[in-house]
């Protein structure tokens, strides 16, 4: 008799291409999760992996079982929620943010999520778009609200909000009132997000393109970078929709400038996993909330 344990335990080894990551991620032995792979394929009388030192994959039959399992495995947790009590929905989603949002609307959303599923648990890691990226990848996170767009077939995606960038400056930095050229903004330390990032990148390039080499400071904190410009170190290339959530007062202003900066354009992103569920539950939400928020449309 084929169960859901068996099933659950064979997704989660034809998605991690291992029996030790699938004992990990089910908390269980290495033996156990052999001997549930053994069972299934004795009552299903086919083979449905493929084993080698290093490497799961699911074979012919395999690949067709997997198709049918996901569907059965989502399709017990949308009956549980459309009948039962959503206070019924537990577990733990592994939530990674990008930090622009942890300054604008993130509490907001871990609050309707706590209205809708009181027994969900967040677990929130904050971190900079490519390292979200990988390890949503790598299933080590259940759901992403990073920059986008994500180009992987096992990490689902839909888009979210945007934010503007702008250069942003300290009361004490003057310009005056008309537009301040690419020139004079390059006679000033340029802070802002870390080296791998869009942000970063694309203010390298848009000096780079002028022939200006600027000063250049990164920092995978964006407190640490509102920090710098509070301080007068230099002008920093943040969103401003930030500012009202992390500088008291008005004591950063966004600089008139020459320059037509790009949209963050986030995304809320999930790996396609067995226990997806939840994540898309809470992704749902993100999207209700992002769409409500003020600060998070696209301008």
């Amino acid at each position: 008799m084929v169960d859901f344990k068996m099933l659950e335990t064979f997704v989660w080894v034809t998605n991690l291409r291992s029996f030790r990551g699938a004992a990990e991620k089910l908390n269980t032995t290495q033996p156990a999760i052999s001997m549930r792979i053994a069972q299934l394929e004795e009552d299903l009388g086919v083979r449905l992996l493929e084993r080698d030192r290093r490497l799961v994959s699911p074979t012919e039959k395999g690949q067709l079982l997997l198709g049918y399992a996901d569907r059965l495995i989502r399709l017990r947790a949308e009956t549980v929620e459309a009948v039962g009590d959503r206070k019924t929905m537990r577990g733990i989603v592994r939530l990674g943010v990008s930090e622009t949002i942890v300054h604008t609307w993130l509490p907001t959303l871990i609050e309707r999520v706590n209205a809708s599923y009181p027994n969900l648990e967040l677990e929130i890691e904050v971190d900079i778009s490519p390292n979200l990226r990988d390890r949503l990848v790598a299933k080590d996170l259940n759901l992403g609200l990073l920059l986008g767009p994500i180009s992987n077939p096992g990490v689902h995606s839909r888009p979210l909000c945007s934010f503007p960038l702008a250069f942003v400056a300290c009361e004490r930095i003057k310009f005056g009132k008309k537009s301040v050229p690419l020139t004079e903004l390059a006679k000033w330390p340029i802070i802002t997000f870390s080296r791998n990032t869009q942000p970063y990148i694309f203010v390298r390039e848009l000096f780079d393109r002028s022939d200006l080499q600027p000063t250049i400071h990164a920092s995978a904190s964006l407190a640490t970078v509102v920090r710098m410009a509070l301080d007068g170190i230099g002008i920093a290339v943040i969103p401003p929709a930030i500012l009202a959530n992390v500088v008291p007062g008005k004591r950063l202003r966004p600089l008139r400038t020459e320059v037509a900066l790009p949209n963050l354009n986030f995304v809320v992103s999930w790996p396609s996993a067995p226990d997806s569920f939840a994540a898309q539950k809470v992704a749902e939400i993100a999207m209700r909330v992002a769409k409500n928020t003020r600060i998070g449309k696209s301008r």
